[in-house]
């Protein structure tokens, strides 16, 4: 591997092991106070997702952002205190930072410098497991990188001005940094491109067989994961972690009377994330909107319940997914108590309170859920004669065949058909 990449692996806060880290949140002109610490608690689980212990945090009110560091001179001589009082070696912003400011600040407190966005990155690195959500990452986090490659080389001498081919080594270091970073870039975008084909026909072999999909979203740690283990009875990893799950994972749910659909969870939503990963992480969102329904999985104990709600269908919006069919699900309804089950009911009303935990609202959702199936595609009874059992067997591969008899006139089948479906073999339709 190149010297910048490993130079670059060795910014990774993962790979510095961080010991203690201070918060800060930004409280912006016209917010909240507890919208601004309800976005600081997130910060505080996204850092704990890295592994590093939190020290202390500081909300700030600004006012007016500061070109220099973001936060007033004063407010910087205070947050050098707290450091040393708490001997901290990584301050994490809960908005996003210049190259410039970040710089400023690593030189002015003598330690690490990171922002929210860098937090999701390293998170996101770290959880990637598939080449295509590995790529995805790497592609984001060239672009991150690439104005901030001065923070890698502070040690290299630097020559300011002077004649054409007479700049010091380490200007002419970062421009060549700069170039390999650049070529890297547009490497990582080829080898995207040809992941992304290859699924697209893994995809498209998976929908010629028409099993109606079932997605589940949400916002981060909403239980997404757990509720497809409870669902399809399989083992998808389930942490208590945000982010948890990056890669979609797919499973096939049979059910009695015929019926089966494809359930796949995709990654988690949350504020502010960056809109380079939302462009990368697309393909992975792209199942949501291929679905024939949509789950929406919100946790229904978290006292931010409406605005993740919020935050998911603006997201399903962006995505084109807003006009698709949709069952909102309040998981984690066991840590309710009486008097929240009925308040939530009152603001909800259409969502069905689950447990993934301990299964109550399972069977619920699975009843209500097949009727949304079964809408699109009905039971219905043809009669083949002897000389066309080829359409037997093209039920057989690309329906759901729930029964069928034999007698001397023919062969009669009881099948799930879409109206697609149901057109092409109308010749042979019975009953519905």
């Amino acid at each position: 591997m190149d010297n910048i990449f490993i130079e670059l692996e060795k910014r990774d806060i993962l790979s510095r092991m961080c010991e203690k880290a201070i918060l800060i949140g930004i409280r912006e002109s016209g917010e909240t106070v507890q919208k601004a610490e309800s976005h600081l608690d997130e910060l505080e689980g996204l850092v704990h997702s890295l592994g590093i212990p939190t020290a202390g945090s500081l909300l700030v009110n600004l006012k007016s952002i500061h070109p220099r560091w973001l936060l007033g001179k004063g407010k910087v001589e205070e947050v050098t205190q707290v450091i040393a009082d708490l001997d901290a070696d990584l301050v994490v912003f809960d908005s996003d930072l210049s190259p410039a400011q970040q710089r400023n600040l690593e030189e002015n407190w003598g330690t690490a410098v990171i922002d929210r966005r860098e937090v999701i990155l390293d998170i996101f690195a770290d959880r990637a497991s598939t080449r295509e959500a590995v790529l995805q990452v790497a592609l984001a986090r060239m672009k991150y990188s690439l104005p901030r490659l001065t923070r890698a080389w502070t040690h290299l001498s630097r020559q300011r001005g002077g004649a054409k081919g007479n700049r010091g080594k380490g200007e002419t270091q970062l421009e060549t940094d700069r170039r390999l970073v650049l070529s890297k870039i547009s490497n990582f975008k080829r080898d995207l491109a040809k992941v992304r084909e290859q699924r697209d026909v893994r995809r498209k072999k998976r929908l010629e067989r028409p099993v109606p999909s079932v997605s589940l979203v949400g916002y981060t740690n909403a239980g997404k994961s757990s509720l497809l283990n409870a669902v399809s009875g399989s083992q998808v990893l389930v942490e208590d972690k945000l982010f948890a799950t990056l890669d979609p994972t797919t499973r096939r749910v049979e059910q009695t009377g015929g019926r089966e659909f494809l359930m796949t969870d995709t990654v988690g939503f949350i504020r502010k994330l960056p809109h380079d990963l939302v462009d990368a992480f697309r393909s992975t969102l792209e199942e949501a909107v291929l679905a024939d329904v949509i789950i929406h999985v919100a946790d229904a104990h978290s006292h931010e319940l409406d605005e993740h709600v919020k935050v998911t269908e603006n997201v399903l919006r962006e995505l084109g997914s807003g006009d698709k069919t949709r069952l909102l699900v309040l998981n984690k309804c066991d840590s309710l108590t009486k008097d929240e089950r009925e308040a939530l009911s009152f603001r909800h009303p259409r969502g069905l309170l689950v447990s993934a935990h301990t299964g109550e609202g399972i069977q619920t959702l699975l009843d209500k859920l097949g009727a949304r199936l079964d809408a699109s595609r009905p039971i219905v009874t043809l009669h083949l004669p002897p000389d066309r059992w080829d359409v037997r067997a093209r039920l057989h591969k690309e329906s759901t065949v729930i029964d069928e008899q034999y007698d001397d006139e023919g062969l009669t089948l009881t099948v799930r058909l879409n109206s697609e479906e149901r057109g092409r073999l109308s010749e042979f339709l019975v009953d519905v």
